[in-house]
């Protein structure tokens, strides 16, 4: 690909190791030692014209052979060759035998060794950009005490002897600071200085007031977009001030601040100084950025990986500062899935006239619903005719696109600030954002296991206060994963939050299929009555998780939190589901066909079995919930046996089709 050079007198390993304070390579071997000079940098394969002499050479691509690799990079001169991250690049233990040109990272090593070129691997939370950013400002930083005093003052004691030299040339108090007005060093504090710079050093950044102060003014647009000093001359009891851009290129890395604070005037060659300051300053800055940048993704890669359960989860634990025998609880939120959003049904056809056993009875709420649920109703029991229903309106691509876009950045705005209120619930709570969804990891003090439930019900108070549903962006559902003892079983809790969550959709999407019976709400999340949650087997747990399953203030609707506690049997029996799933798609017989032709058909016997299943095979219990009169229920199940010989009277052939209903009207995982 691309070649880049260091600089002319050359970076040494051991210096760019020592410039790594946040853990971007690891070497693994050094067969010449660590002194040995970098010269330049090679990212990828370069032609064979190409000399690799003094290079490092990044690995980048997908490669036939990492051993071709390493001979070629050592025959045509490199010192060094870094590799993704990878556990077989890691010595083999010493107490566990191995064949020779065997066991974890051995040939590599061993091409490398008597390649004489060093071995390093990129640490797995890290990116290219990350190493090829990390060389070339090691080859800075150490180019940066070669040349002048200010330079050489500097490399010697940082950032700190930074600011001591320019307060000496400039005649000033110096501040260094990031772009986020974070003090970074300063020179000492005199009893001249005044109140702002003391209170900006004590506090450890530039104060609120003062950087909204300096933004109004417009001094900050001044400085982001310059590359010069700027004067700000004596304005009361603030002493005049220089201020420059500290710039890697065009990107800002933070800015220095002198102020004459001691009476008298800046020296003749301040504005010079400050110059070159920025110029020296640069590699510090960028080192400063590497480090915070790698700590916040080290703890982001430990985090996701604790959360899956993959790799060393005592070492991922201690990342994040866990204690191995801390309990904790993972809460996930997850929005609704904006590629198949919910979509109206279609206006349903006129109901033939039908036989007097085959007659729907409407009863008066579903009448007085919605006309298209009462005409619903009626259709589901009549035979089938063909619909005469107007087109809808046309909907042009641009308009989907842009109510799309529109949803998808209701959805963003909507799931960031969940992120911010978990991270401020209480500390120590730990946050990932993982493919839209929200996850936080609680750390659960001792008697204090309600927090969980407290931090789902938090959030789901604010998703529906911030009107994503009614945007279009559909609702935020909340799990709540049970305490484990230790986080190095906190994938456990997690997959029972996404089990919960799971729950919670298939139920609110099953009664949003129900028609309304008895008075209760269509589309409810709870089967309206009896206290029992839609599409599900009314246990006990399913009474208790209906009785705390509205929001407050907005009526019955379906419950969007939960608990893997609350939930109880309903989990189960999704476990159960799931592991049965490969079982039925491969399976035949009389209950494969009579699902596998009625979903093909609408699944209209498909529905009715599922309400009669619920409904502990009460043919009343049933009829009513499917808004139907008895008698056309006991058709379709007539139709059942006589049809598809299923004996609805074996209950060997009920589990069946239990497990069918269930299976057929829920999507995989």
């Amino acid at each position: 690909m691309t070649a880049r050079a260091t600089r002319d007198t050359g970076l040494t390993l051991r210096e760019l190791l020592a410039f790594d304070e946040g853990g971007i390579l690891r070497l693994l071997l050094a067969p010449s030692g660590q002194d040995v000079a970098i010269t330049g940098m090679i990212i990828g394969e370069e032609g064979a014209a190409r000399s690799y002499e003094g290079r490092i050479v990044l690995a980048v691509g997908v490669l036939p052979s990492v051993n071709d690799f390493i001979r070629e990079a050592a025959g045509r001169g490199a010192v060094a060759v870094v590799l993704r991250d990878d556990p077989s690049l890691d010595p083999a233990p010493e107490d566990v035998p191995t064949e020779p040109g065997t066991g974890a990272g051995a040939e590599a090593g061993a091409v490398a060794e008597r390649a004489g070129v060093a071995l390093l691997a990129r640490a797995a939370w890290a990116d290219w950009d990350d190493v090829a950013t990390l060389v070339r400002s090691a080859a800075a930083y150490a180019g940066a005490g070669r040349g002048d005093r200010m330079a050489d003052v500097t490399a010697g004691g940082g950032l700190a002897a930074l600011a001591s030299a320019v307060a000496e040339f400039t005649g000033g108090s110096i501040t260094i600071e990031d772009t986020a007005f974070r003090v970074l060093a300063y020179s000492a504090i005199g009893p001249e200085a005044d109140e702002l710079r003391r209170s900006t050093i004590l506090g450890g950044r530039v104060p609120d007031w003062r950087v909204e102060e300096l933004r109004r003014s417009g001094l900050l647009r001044t400085l982001w977009s310059s590359d010069e000093v700027i004067h700000r001359p004596a304005d009361g009891s603030s002493p005049e001030r220089l201020i420059i851009a500290i710039r890697s290129g065009r990107e800002m890395l933070g800015s220095i601040w002198a102020a004459a604070d001691a009476g008298g005037p800046f020296t003749e060659g301040a504005a010079r100084a400050l110059r070159r300051a920025a110029e020296v300053a640069v590699p510090y800055l960028v080192q400063h950025r590497l480090r915070e940048s790698g700590a916040r993704r080290r703890e982001e890669h430990a985090l996701r990986a604790l959360l899956a359960g993959r790799g060393d989860m005592s070492t991922h634990a201690w990342t994040l500062g866990l204690a191995p025998d801390q309990p904790c609880a993972v809460v996930i939120a997850d929005p609704a899935d904006l590629a198949h959003p919910p979509t109206p049904a279609p206006p349903a056809a006129p109901a033939s006239p039908a036989l007097p056993t085959n007659r729907s009875i409407t009863p008066p709420a579903a009448a007085s619903a919605t006309p298209s649920a009462a005409t619903a109703a009626a259709a589901s029991a009549a035979p089938p005719v063909a619909p005469s229903v107007a087109a809808p309106p046309a909907v042009t691509p641009a308009a989907t696109s842009a109510a799309d876009g529109q949803r998808e950045a209701v959805v963003e705005r909507t799931m960031g600030l969940l992120a911010v209120q978990a991270v401020s619930y209480r500390a120590g709570i730990r946050v990932l954002r993982d493919g839209g969804r929200v996850m936080a990891l609680v750390p659960v003090r001792r008697g204090a296991e309600r927090d969980v439930l407290a931090l789902a019900r938090e959030l789901d108070t604010l998703a529906a206060s911030l009107g994503g549903a009614a945007q279009g962006a559909g609702p935020v559902w909340v799990g709540a994963g049970p305490v484990v003892p230790s986080p190095l079983r906190a994938a456990d809790s997690r997959a029972d939050a996404e089990l919960v969550v799971r729950v919670l959709r298939e139920r609110a999407a099953s009664a949003a299929h129900e028609p309304a019976a008895g008075g209760g709400p269509a589309g409810g999340g709870w089967a309206a009555g009896d206290g029992r949650a839609a599409g599900g087997g009314g246990t006990g747990d399913d009474r208790r998780a209906a009785g705390e399953g509205w929001a407050a203030g907005e009526g019955r609707g379906p419950r969007r939190y939960a608990s893997a506690g609350e939930l109880g049997t309903a989990l189960d029996v999704q476990r159960v589901l799931d592991a049965v799933r490969p079982v039925w798609e491969r399976g035949s017989g009389p209950v494969y066909d009579l699902v596998r032709a009625d979903l093909a058909a609408g699944g209209e016997l498909v529905r009715s079995l599922a309400a009669y299943l619920d409904a502990s095979c009460d043919v009343g219990r049933a009829a009513k919930r499917l808004v139907l009169h008895p008698n056309t229920l006991r058709y379709r199940l007539r139709r059942v046996r006589d049809r598809y010989g299923v004996d609805l009277d074996d209950p060997d052939v009920r589990l069946m089709l239990t497990l069918a209903v269930r299976l057929a009207t829920r999507p995989p995982r």
